[in-house]
C-alpha cells in the first residue's frame, strides 16, 4: 500500500481537530504544562526556520501529553508592525485585510505540518481583545510612573517616517529599508525601564558559570551603571548676556569627582538646548553652525568611529570650587543621551579629553601626582593642585569632593545609567493606539478603562507618507 500524504495526514489532521486532540483538558487534578513557541509575523508564508523553531515546540508539547500532562500549546501571531504596513502599501492593501489574510494562509500551513497547536486559544496581537488588555496594562504603567511622554531626541528613518531604537541603526542605516536615519527631537512615549537597572545587574550574578562570561559583561556594559556627582556651571556674566538670561548655566555628570580641580573646559552635545539656541539667534559663525548641525545628524554609531571635532561656543562658565573662567565648547564625543548632555572635561586624566585637548590646544592642569608631562595620567596617586584636598589619595577623594559639594550645596552624589527607557512611540498606523487623550488643559489624560478597546479607524488612505491618522476627521 502506497502512501499517499495528502490524504492520510489530512484524514487524521481533521479527525485530530474534531476530537480536540491538542486542546488543554478541563481536569484539574493534572498538572499543568504550558509550552509557547515565538509567534510568527504573518509575512504570508512559512519557511525552513518556521519549520524548525516549531517542530521542537511540538515535539515538547507531544512528549508532555504522553506524560499525562494537562499541555496548553497555542499559537499565535505578532501582527502589528511597519513591515505589514510597507507590504500592504506595496500591494495597494489596508494592512488589516492584508495581515489577516496572510493569517489565514499561515493558519493552514501550521495545520498541514501537522503540528499541535490548539485551535480554540489561538489569537493575533492585532485582534482588538488582545488590544483592550494591552492597552489596559499601558494605563496602568502610566498611573504606577512607568510609562510617561517627554520629548527626546530620537533615531529618525524619513522614509520609513517612523522612530528606530538604537538595536535597530545599522552602520548609520535604517535596519528595514536601509536608508540613512538623522536624529530628530520628538515626543513620544517611554517604559521607565530604568527603574529596574539595579535588579537586573543584580540577576545577572544568578547566571555566573551558566552563561558566557563575554555575555554576561555585555550584558552588564549594556547597563552600564556609574556612580559619581551631578554639580552645576553658572555661565560669567558676559555668557548670560549673550544668552538673553534665558539660561544660567548646565548640569554634568562625573565618575571622576577627583579631578574636579583639573577642569579646563567643558563641552555641550551639539544638540543640547543651549548650542541650539546660540544657532538659532545667529550667535555662531554660519559655517560652524552648519557643521555642528551636521554632528547633530549624525548616529551615536557614526559619532564614535568619527575623530574627535568640536567648536568653541563662544561662551563661558565659573568653577564652583575656584572661580576659574572655563570654556565651554560642542563636541561630537559628547551624547544628549548620557549626563544630560553636558561633560567637564579635564584632558591630563582622561584620554578622550586630553586628545579633543591636544587638537585645539586648550590648557592641562594636572591634579594627580604621577605619569609624564604631557600626557594624559588615568592612575591612582595624590592629589595636587586641588585646593584643601591637596595630599589625598584620589580613591578617597572621590567621596571627600561629592561631602564637599553637597555641604556647600552645589551638587550631590548620584548614579548614572547608560540604559535607555524604551521608546513605545514607533508606529505610523498599524499598531496598537496609545489610550490617551492630549488635552490643552488637562495635559495628558487616560481613557477610561471601561471604554477600551480604543480601536483603530479603517477609513484612512494608506500612501506610506507620514500617519495616515493624522489626516483622518
Amino acid at each position: 500500500m502506497s502512501y499517499n500524504p495528502s490524504e492520510i495526514e489530512k484524514k487524521w489532521q481533521q479527525k485530530w481537530s474534531e476530537e480536540g486532540a491538542f486542546e488543554p483538558l478541563e481536569d484539574k487534578s493534572l498538572e499543568k504544562k504550558y509550552i509557547l513557541s515565538m509567534f510568527p509575523f504573518p509575512s504570508g508564508r512559512l519557511h525552513m526556520g518556521h519549520v524548525r523553531n516549531y517542530s521542537i515546540g511540538d515535539a515538547m508539547a507531544r512528549y508532555y501529553r504522553k506524560q499525562n500532562y494537562n499541555v496548553l500549546h497555542p499559537i499565535g501571531f505578532d501582527a502589528f508592525g511597519m513591515p505589514a504596513e510597507n507590504a500592504a502599501i506595496k500591494h495597494g492593501r489596508h494592512p488589516k485585510e492584508w495581515t489577516y489574510s496572510n493569517i489565514d494562509y499561515m493558519r493552514k500551513e501550521l495545520s498541514a505540518l501537522g503540528l499541535s497547536f490548539s485551535e480554540t486559544r489561538e489569537f493575533a496581537t492585532c485582534d482588538e481583545l488582545y488590544t483592550k488588555w494591552e492597552q489596559e496594562f499601558i494605563i496602568k504603567m502610566y498611573e504606577e510612573k512607568l510609562l510617561y511622554r517627554e520629548s527626546t531626541t530620537v533615531n529618525w528613518c524619513e522614509d520609513c517616517h517612523t522612530v528606530l531604537a538604537n538595536e535597530q541603526v545599522e552602520e548609520g542605516c535604517c535596519w528595514r529599508c536601509d536608508n540613512p536615519v538623522e536624529l530628530k527631537e520628538m515626543p513620544g512615549y517611554y517604559l521607565d525601564i530604568r527603574k529596574y537597572a539595579d535588579e537586573l545587574l543584580e540577576d545577572l550574578k544568578l547566571l555566573e558559570g551558566k552563561w558566557p562570561s563575554q555575555v554576561l559583561a555585555m550584558q552588564s556594559n549594556w547597563i552600564g551603571k556609574s556612580q559619581g556627582l551631578e554639580f552645576g556651571f553658572k555661565f560669567t556674566e558676559a555668557s548670560l548676556t549673550k544668552l538673553g538670561s534665558k539660561y544660567d548655566g548646565f548640569s554634568v555628570f562625573t565618575t571622576r569627582p577627583d579631578t574636579v580641580y583639573g577642569v579646563t573646559y567643558t563641552a555641550l552635545a551639539p544638540e543640547h538646548p543651549i548650542v541650539k539656541e546660540l544657532i538659532k539667534n545667529g550667535l555662531l559663525d554660519g559655517e560652524v553652525a552648519q557643521k555642528i548641525t551636521a554632528i547633530g545628524n549624525m548616529t551615536e554609531v557614526e559619532r564614535a568611529k568619527a575623530g574627535k571635532e568640536g567648536y568653541d561656543l563662544g561662551i563661558s562658565v565659573i568653577h564652583p570650587l575656584t572661580g576659574e573662567e572655563i570654556p565651554v565648547w560642542t563636541a561630537n564625543f559628547v551624547l544628549a543621551s548620557y549626563g544630560g548632555g553636558a561633560v567637564m572635561s579635564v584632558p591630563t586624566h582622561d584620554e578622550r579629553d586630553f586628545e579633543f585637548a591636544t587638537k585645539y590646544n586648550l590648557p592641562l592642569k594636572y591634579v594627580i601626582e604621577g605619569g609624564e608631562e604631557g600626557t594624559a595620567y588615568t592612575g591612582e596617586g595624590k592629589l595636587i593642585n586641588s585646593g584643601e584636598l591637596d595630599g589625598t589619595p584620589n580613591v578617597e577623594a572621590k567621596s571627600a569632593v561629592i561631602k564637599l559639594f553637597e555641604e556647600k550645596g552645589l551638587g550631590t552624589g548620584t548614579t548614572n545609567y547608560k540604559l535607555r527607557n524604551w521608546g513605545v512611540s514607533r508606529q505610523r498606523y498599524w499598531g496598537a493606539p496609545i489610550p490617551f487623550v492630549h488635552c490643552d488643559d488637562c495635559g495628558l489624560v487616560p481613557e477610561k478603562v471601561e471604554n477600551l478597546p480604543i480601536a483603530l479607524p479603517e477609513d484612512v488612505e494608506i500612501t506610506g507618507e507620514g500617519n495616515p491618522l493624522e489626516k483622518h476627521p
